[in-house]
């Protein structure tokens, strides 16, 4: 297989491969894709009508083999990267596509990291934060609002594109941190915003007193709505809960049975935050050199 850059003229030629994503993680998604394409030194072929993207993660491995809508991919496909690669290690790898490869391959190794799951939640929990479970969050939602009587969420559209972009880079330059994954994020979510329908994506934004507090970018496949950057002003209390419960009543719905909020990358408190919500899963993902 002949490799390619992965770079953002890429889009239109390889979204029929992201129309599906059963299962439900933030990596087989088109912005889960693109919006780390060069942190990951991303590259793509495409072959037998199948996609492959080769990844630093952070060894060089191969994503799992993909197929348009309703695509097969067999034996044939993993031994295709076998043949490009030694040694044919695979990442990304959930438990269902897992099982596969144990079944053609069973004495492939197999490693797997806390840090990489990803945090499934259901969205009428998000959009309704209902019972006692959800009792904190609401409360913390309350405070903003009383502290804040004057606030609005809106979607980000084109009236309001340079307020977003620059809450971004505002938020950049207040939150500086040691870590290349996060100067990334921050640049590519930038990318993102101007280029909201070649991502497919769309963005909310929280505003208290006419300015913006809270930015949030995702896109939807199939009943899953995924949140790929998420910031807020903490100076505001309640900031994140906030925007995360006006960011779900406004696009989970039409279908969207579950919410997507990535991995926690081993940060401690991201990890209690994120499970303070209650998710419904954590979606494991694997690392898999396949042993012929």
């Amino acid at each position: 297989m002949e490799f390619q850059k992965l770079t953002l003229d890429c889009i239109e030629t390889l979204k029929p491969f992201f129309e599906e994503n059963n299962c439900r993680i933030c990596d087989f998604t088109l912005g889960g894709t693109f919006l780390w394409r060069d942190y990951h030194k991303t590259q793509y072929a495409i072959a037998d009508d199948l996609l492959y993207l080769k990844v630093a993660y952070p060894e060089p491995a191969l994503a799992p083999p993909r197929g348009k809508a309703g695509a097969a991919v067999g034996r044939r496909a993993y031994e295709r990267i076998i043949d490009a690669s030694a040694p044919a290690v695979i990442c990304a790898v959930t438990k269902p596509v897992l099982d596969d490869i144990l079944e053609m391959f069973p004495r492939s190794a197999v490693r797997t990291d806390r840090a990489w799951s990803d945090y499934l939640y259901l969205s009428d929990d998000i959009v309704n934060l209902a019972g006692r479970k959800f009792s904190g969050q609401r409360n913390h939602i309350n405070r903003f609002k009383r502290e804040n009587p004057v606030w609005s969420f809106a979607p980000i559209t084109a009236n309001n594109l340079t307020e977003a972009r620059d809450f971004i880079e505002k938020y950049s330059r207040e939150h500086l941190k040691d870590s290349a994954a996060y100067s990334e994020g921050n640049k590519k979510t930038l990318e993102a915003l101007c280029n909201l329908d070649l991502y497919g994506a769309f963005g909310g934004m929280l505003y208290v007193n006419g300015a913006a507090v809270g930015v949030t970018l995702g896109e939807t496949v199939g009943d899953t709505l995924y949140i790929h950057a998420e910031k807020a002003d903490t100076d505001y209390h309640g900031a994140y809960p906030m925007l995360m419960n006006q960011f779900a009543k406004m696009f989970a719905h039409d279908g969207i049975k579950y919410i997507n909020r990535e991995e926690d990358d081993g940060v401690e408190g991201l990890r209690i935050s994120k499970l303070s919500y209650h998710p419904t899963a954590l979606l494991d993902k694997y690392i898999v050199e396949i042993q012929t």
